[in-house]
Parts: structure tokens; C-alpha cells; sequence
């Protein structure tokens, strides 16, 4: 709770200095990226820890943003800054700040270390199944949907009836 509500305000920060206002939608994701960074270091930290996690968290996948766009990665939900950057974030922090007056870990270069070479293999891992995912699901032409559909919406064609209609209210034709 300390970490995503710390990460939530710290995102609003940092949302305020770039674009003059915060959004709804992205002290949302600020705090998935807060508790997304506290979750693998949850069992090893203290209540101060949890706090300075947050911040740190919400600030490195608030910026990763600029990674993102650099390696083009398409992710509207965010799941890569707010999940990956923000998992990794909390797994490196553990050799950092992990107590061992709540585990028997205790921060550390060795501890460090470990934290790096788990998150090592794991991305490496996860990048090579996700990439055989993806390329299975491209030729069997699911992954992404026509441009024609896309600008129609999902929800009318494939399910006949449409759940939303947002982008119309500013002009004051929203059904």
C-alpha cells in the first residue's frame, strides 16, 4: 500500500512538471508501477523501504517512456513500463534495501549480484518465448487487427454492440 501510494503522487509529480497537469489515467498507472516494483521485494523490506521503492519505482518507469519510444514498442496498456521496468526495478532494489530483519537476506554487492543475475535470466527467458509467441500468433494473423477495424472499434465487430463511446463526447455525439 506505502509503495503504490507513494508511486501514485510521485507519477502526478513528475506528470505535473512535464505537461503542466497530472492525468487520471496515469496516477492509475502509477500506482500499478508502484506496487508492480514493491511486489518482488515485498518479503525483504521495511515500511521506509516500501516508501523509497515507490518513488524510485514510479520515477524510472515514468521515464522509461523515452526507452519505449526509442525502441518503438507498441504498449497502450503500458504492461512493459509499469510491470517490466517496474519488476525489475524492485528486483535489483532488493540487493539495495532488503532487510535482515524481516528475511534473512540482508543488502549488499552479493546480494546484488544475485538480484542482477535472476533478472538476467529471467528477461532473457521471457523475451525469448514472448518473441516465439508473438511470431506464432503473426502467422496465424491474430495479432493485430485491419487499420478498418481499428478506426471502427473493436466492440462492433466482433461483438455487435458497441461498450464505449468517449471519443465522440467532445463533440457532443456520444450514444
Amino acid at each position: 500500500m506505502l509503495a503504490g501510494s507513494i508511486a501514485m503522487l510521485v507519477w502526478m509529480f513528475w506528470e505535473w512538471r512535464e505537461k503542466g497537469r497530472p492525468s487520471f489515467s496515469g496516477v492509475l498507472v502509477g500506482a500499478v508501477a508502484g506496487l508492480a516494483t514493491i511486489t518482488p521485494a515485498s518479503g525483504y523490506v521495511e515500511p521506509i523501504s516500501a516508501l523509497l521503492i515507490g518513488a524510485i519505482g514510479a520515477t524510472v518507469c515514468y521515464h522509461a517512456k523515452y526507452v519505449q519510444n526509442w525502441l518503438k514498442i507498441d504498449d497502450t496498456l503500458e504492461v512493459w513500463r509499469a510491470h517490466g521496468v517496474g519488476g525489475v526495478t524492485g528486483a535489483l532494489l532488493i540487493g539495495v534495501l532488503a532487510s535482515p530483519h524481516i528475511d534473512q537476506v540482508s543488502a549488499g554487492f552479493r546480494q546484488l549480484g544475485v538480484q542482477l543475475l535472476a533478472v538476467v535470466v529471467v528477461a532473457t527467458y521471457a523475451s525469448i518465448v514472448t518473441y516465439a509467441l508473438l511470431k506464432i500468433l503473426d502467422g496465424m494473423g491474430v495479432l493485430r487487427v485491419s487499420d478498418e477495424i481499428q478506426e471502427e472499434g473493436l466492440d462492433t465487430p466482433f461483438y455487435g454492440e458497441r461498450a464505449y463511446s468517449f471519443w465522440n463526447m467532445d463533440r457532443g455525439n456520444a450514444k
